[in-house]
């Protein structure tokens, strides 16, 4: 497969429902929150939030371990290893990590770009469109390698 090819799928089937779930996790947390501004509320929002991130990148194992072995290139090769969960201890621990740190910054960033109408209001609505949209477009690219009988069709 074309590099390209992985690196537009790996876009809309991976990243952008990446950084989607990073915003709906924000969204949410400061709309159940009350006092959501408080550093220890905060930390605890984003502990539960790296939990969710851990069992979403459960849900994609098939698709990363197929992109990654359709691909060459070492720089796309370690972001799909991003994606991966099935790894060794260490870097598995600092994957969750990570992840604690972007939901961190999610919260925070939802916090200070939107305000409290908003984020209650209609904003998650818009956000999970974007998911729904663009992983649609990644399956669709890739539906003959990521079904689990690539000869249907």
């Amino acid at each position: 497969m074309k590099k390209s090819h992985v690196l537009l799928v790996f876009t809309f089937l991976l990243l952008v429902p990446y950084i989607c779930s990073l915003l709906i996790i924000g969204i949410g947390y400061n709309a159940l929150v009350l006092h959501s501004a408080e550093i220890y509320r905060t930390i605890i929002g984003a502990l539960v939030g790296s939990i969710i991130m851990f069992a979403v990148k459960a849900t994609i194992q098939r698709p990363v371990d197929l992109l990654a072995m359709q691909t060459n290139d070492g720089l796309l090769k370690q972001l799909l290893r991003f994606f991966s969960i099935r790894r060794r201890y260490f870097l598995l621990f600092a994957n969750i990590v990570l992840d604690f740190i972007l939901c961190f910054a999610a919260t925070y960033l939802v916090r200070a770009v939107l305000t409290l109408d908003q984020i209650v209001g209609s904003s998650i609505g818009f956000v999970l469109l974007i998911m729904f949209v663009s992983t649609c477009l990644g399956a669709y690219v890739e539906y003959d390698n990521l079904s689990i009988d690539p000869q249907q069709h």
